[in-house]
């Protein structure tokens, strides 16, 4: 969540320097809406991420190999439920 305070001095700082701009700290806020709508959910899908693997202990790898086990078994059981009504 770093970005969004520098991106936010980036602003202003940009605003400081550009003589044109007669106002300050006003309108950087709408500036860094459109930052804060990217990294905001990016941050917090990481978040999750981490959250789930180090402190739930939950892998989505080893969910995604248990769920495909429990596929494999299922169309061996299908099959051979098949082969004995032929």
């Amino acid at each position: 969540m770093i970005l969004i305070p520098m991106f936010m001095f980036g602003f202003q700082l940009f605003t400081a320097i550009n003589d044109k701009s007669s106002i300050l700290d006003v309108v950087e806020i709408y500036w860094l809406i459109p930052v804060m709508m990217i990294i905001i959910p990016f941050v917090y899908f990481i978040r999750i991420k981490l959250i789930d693997k180090l402190v739930h202990g939950i892998d989505l790898k080893k969910i995604d190999a248990e769920l495909e086990e429990y596929k494999r078994k299922e169309l061996e059981q299908l099959n051979s439920a098949i082969e004995t009504k032929k």
